[in-house]
């Protein structure tokens, strides 16, 4: 294997499971330190992805964060960046998906949203993933050096059917084409990724006010038949996706938002 992140010191935020799970292993399996990052509670979720990593040969390390709290955010960033001797690569991932309701379910309609609830997604996706880069651009800059983040946008972001949560992922594209735009200067490259129906909990967790299986299965099929490829995307497939903006291979990549979606968003999100 080509080691296409040799030297690099990569931080994954939402690291300890799905999409970022997968690609903590892929950045270290091409030669990146990883540090993940995380809520305290996946602790235990990001040990069993660092023992992978160590297993093949790689250096990972944990550390928690909330990324709704600036400063625990700031401190992760900062640990990070100590631990691994720098920091130039960052994939801002950590999100949610709605805001949970008191009865266990989730909603994104937004005549019926909390306004808590709409404060708790932007939180999350939007002003975790800003406070994020921000962080990580100033000690990239201080160090004189550049660097390459991704932000997790969505098909969502082009497509008003997901409430609150197609509002924060249109505004985190358009957050990343503002820092691409005045972090150029600095060498620092900064493009989203658009995922479409990928196969992880998160994606599961939308059916989970259906009551039955049948139920569950109908939704996700539903869903799968809307996909010009018609099957669901693997983590493995958006790791790789990440891989590229990362490296030097998009080069003169920024301020750019990728789908890796089985033609979903050709179809119906507008290209």
């Amino acid at each position: 294997m080509t080691a296409r992140m040799e030297g690099k010191r990569a931080l994954v935020t939402g690291g300890a499971n799905g999409l970022g799970a997968a690609t903590a292993r892929l950045l270290a399996a091409h030669g990146a330190s990883v540090v993940i990052a995380d809520l305290d509670r996946a602790e235990e979720q990001a040990a069993s992805v660092i023992a992978d990593i160590e297993g093949g040969g790689g250096t990972a390390h944990f550390v928690p964060v909330d990324v709704s709290v600036p400063e625990l955010t700031f401190e992760a960033v900062e640990r990070a960046a100590e631990w691994m001797g720098g920091l130039d690569s960052v994939v801002a991932s950590a999100g949610v998906g709605s805001p949970p309701m008191p009865d266990g379910s989730s909603i994104r309609n937004l005549l019926d949203v909390p306004v808590d609830g709409f404060d708790f997604v932007m939180d999350i996706n939007l002003r975790g993933v800003f406070l994020t880069c921000q962080r990580a651009a100033q000690l990239m800059i201080d160090a004189g050096h550049g660097g390459s983040m991704v932000t997790l946008a969505s098909m969502a972001s082009k497509r008003p059917t997901a409430g609150v949560y197609s509002i924060s992922k249109a505004a985190v594209w358009m957050m990343t084409r503002c820092m691409a735009h005045e972090l150029g200067e600095y060498d620092i490259r900064l493009n989203a990724l658009g995922p479409g129906y990928i196969d992880t909990d998160l994606f599961r967790s939308m059916a989970s006010h259906l009551e039955t299986d049948a139920e569950k299965e109908a939704f996700v099929e539903q869903r799968r038949q809307q996909v010009a490829m018609r099957r669901l995307g693997t983590t493995d497939e958006v790791a790789h996706a990440i891989l590229f903006l990362l490296s030097d291979e998009s080069s003169y990549f920024t301020g750019s938002i990728l789908h890796p979606d089985g033609g979903f968003t050709s179809t119906f999100g507008g290209g």
